[in-house]
């Protein structure tokens, strides 16, 4: 398949909500595959691509300039955001004036500012005691946050009304592949 836009998946991690992403809206692209290395980390050659040395990251061409330009992109919402205006036109990005603007902006933005950073405190508290306050914060967020996801997903289909949108997808990750590296029981 050939086309401008390229995704760089590198395996277990939060480049899969790209791949998904594209074949949701059913974008062309190319699909570049990394896996990680036996530490877990991903391999220089990934770490490359972009100064975050993480993943995801795309590349594709600039159109919306005059003098259109080749582009790398990172971070998982960046890339979520640059595919659906881009290339879905809009689609999965709530607009102001759409109903669930509000509940689409919460949600869009909670995963990546609230549960993913508890999820990283928890990872980084792993080895301390249970009772070590910096691993309750973790736990009680963690738990707060999960039931709060479990309340809004009691009351609709999806976190934003009765449509899939990028803010369902952007929280895949945290709830799935994340949890190779935290287990976490769901239930």
């Amino acid at each position: 398949m050939s086309s401008t836009l390229v995704v760089h998946h590198l395996r277990v991690s939060q480049s899969e909500t790209i791949v998904w992403l594209c074949e949701e809206l059913g974008v062309a692209y190319d699909l570049k595959c990394y896996d990680r290395e036996q530490t877990l980390l991903a391999p220089e050659v990934y770490k490359a691509l972009s100064p975050l040395k993480t993943a995801p990251v795309i590349e594709d061409v600039d159109t919306y300039q005059p003098n259109p330009e080749h582009i790398k992109l990172a971070e998982s919402q960046a890339c979520v955001e640059w595919i659906s205006r881009k290339y879905g036109q809009g689609r999965l990005i709530n607009k102001p004036w759409d109903a669930h603007w509000k509940e689409w902006l919460f949600w869009w933005h909670f995963t990546h500012g609230s549960l993913q950073p508890a999820l990283q405190m928890k990872l980084l508290t792993a080895a301390l005691p249970k009772d070590h306050p910096g691993a309750k914060v973790a736990d009680s967020r963690i738990e707060h946050y999960l039931q709060l996801i479990d309340e809004r997903l009691g009351k609709s289909q999806y976190l934003v009304g009765d449509e899939f949108t990028a803010a369902d997808l952007i929280m895949v990750f945290p709830l799935t592949t994340m949890r190779a590296f935290i287990p976490m029981d769901l239930s």
